[in-house]
C-alpha cells in the first residue's frame, strides 16, 4: 500500500512539472491578413491588450486559448508546432486560414475592429466546441 502511494505522489508531481513548463510564443511576423467587422457586443473585462497580440498554435492547443483585446487590435497566430493547423471561425466570419497556408513556421494575422466574442478552432485537431479551440474577446 505504501509503495502505491509513492507512485501516485510521483505521477502527480510529474504532472505539475509538465504543466508548469507551458508558455506562449510571443514573437511572430505577419504573412496573411483579414479584417473582422462583425460580432455581438459584450461587456468590457479588465486586462484588455491593445496593439498586436500573438497566439501560438502548438500541437493540439492554442496558447493562449482565450485573449481579450481592444477594438482595432491585430491578432497574429503562429504555427509553432510540428503539425499542420488551420483556424476556422465558429460563426461565419471573415477571419481564418486554411491548412495549406498555415504549415509549421507560418503566421496569420487578423485585425479585430468590432467589439464582440469570436470563437475559433482548428478543424484538424478539434471541433467547434472541443479540442483545439480558442476565443478572442474584443472590447471598446
Amino acid at each position: 500500500m505504501s509503495q502505491r502511494r509513492w507512485v501516485v505522489v510521483g505521477v502527480v508531481a510529474m504532472g505539475a512539472l509538465l504543466l508548469g513548463g507551458c508558455g506562449a510564443d510571443t514573437t511572430a511576423s505577419a504573412t496573411g491578413a483579414g479584417d473582422v467587422p462583425d460580432a455581438s457586443a459584450g461587456a468590457q473585462p479588465a486586462g484588455a491588450q491593445a496593439g498586436e497580440v500573438t497566439i501560438a498554435a502548438v500541437d493540439n492547443v492554442f496558447k493562449a486559448d482565450t485573449i481579450t483585446v481592444t477594438a482595432g487590435a491585430k491578432v497574429t497566430w503562429t504555427n509553432a508546432g510540428r503539425n499542420d493547423h488551420n483556424i476556422k471561425p465558429v460563426d461565419t466570419g471573415q477571419f481564418g486560414v486554411d491548412t495549406g497556408s498555415f504549415k509549421p513556421g507560418s503566421t496569420y494575422t487578423a485585425t479585430f475592429s468590432t467589439p464582440g466574442t469570436y470563437h475559433y478552432y482548428c478543424s484538424i485537431h478539434g471541433t467547434k466546441d472541443r479540442g483545439m479551440i480558442g476565443t478572442v474577446e474584443v472590447v471598446s
